[in-house]
């Protein structure tokens, strides 16, 4: 009887624990998974700052100045007839009493008109002064100029001649000089400048090569009469002396 007691409270147990794993399993398999909430995605602000709608490296925002000037200066390239920022002890160079051309632009970055731009171009030792726009300082070698009424975005385009010296004014231990010419843009408080590098190569003279005498019958001519006279004058003094 007691074993029969046993086995019926077992045989309980176990249907009542198979049947709560039935609804459990069932309930789950009904139930929605609940949803992932997505992260929220942000605007990321742009680290390229903008300049007059223009984007530009560094961070934030500029505006474009008032009364800002730009200045650029480039130098002839003797060689290519191109103008460029620089040349060289590498690069194609000048001669003396070449003319050496220089191209400057003037421009107003800013969007309001500059009334009055001032320029200032300084010329280097051993190249003098040809042509160019305004008046020549030949005390200081500065040439000063103006550029009236630049209107916004708007540049001028202008050109400086020298001639460079004669090389007997050069240091005779250098036989290339490569001189910087500079120039200087002033808006009221605001000043730009810019330069260009140039070098002139001295000239060396070449030896003009001697010429040597022909050897032929007619030298041998001319040579006759001294060897027959120093062959009488031998004889001579051979005679006197026995």
């Amino acid at each position: 009887m007691n074993k029969f007691l046993i086995r019926a409270v077992f045989l309980l147990s176990l249907t009542t624990v198979l049947l709560f794993n039935s609804f459990s399993v069932f309930a789950a398999g009904d139930e929605e998974p609940t949803a992932t909430p997505e992260p929220e995605v942000q605007e990321e602000e742009s680290d390229i700052p903008v300049y007059g709608g223009v984007p530009v490296y560094g961070g934030g925002i500029i505006s474009p100045r008032e009364g800002e000037v730009i200045v650029e200066k480039k130098v002839l390239n003797p060689a290519t007839g191109v103008f460029v920022d620089h040349l060289g002890p590498t690069d194609p160079k000048y001669k003396p009493l070449d003319i050496i051309t220089f191209q400057i632009r003037v421009q107003n970055s800013a969007e309001e008109e500059l009334a009055e731009i001032n320029l200032v171009d300084t010329l280097p030792d051993f190249v003098d002064f040809s042509s160019g726009p305004g008046d020549y300082d030949e005390k200081n070698r500065q040439l000063n100029f103006k550029v009236e009424n630049l209107v916004g975005g708007a540049s001028e385009v202008f050109e400086i001649k020298v001639r460079a010296s004669h090389q007997s004014t050069f240091p005779e231990e250098e036989s290339v000089l490569c001189p910087v010419n500079v120039i200087e843009a002033t808006v009221e408080d605001k000043t730009d400048r810019d330069e260009s590098q140039f070098c002139i190569e001295k000239e060396v003279a070449e030896l003009e090569p001697q010429e040597t005498p022909e050897a032929g019958p007619f030298n041998w001519l001319l040579l006759i009469p001294g060897l027959l006279g120093s062959m009488s004058v031998g004889s001579f003094l051979r005679r006197k002396t026995k």
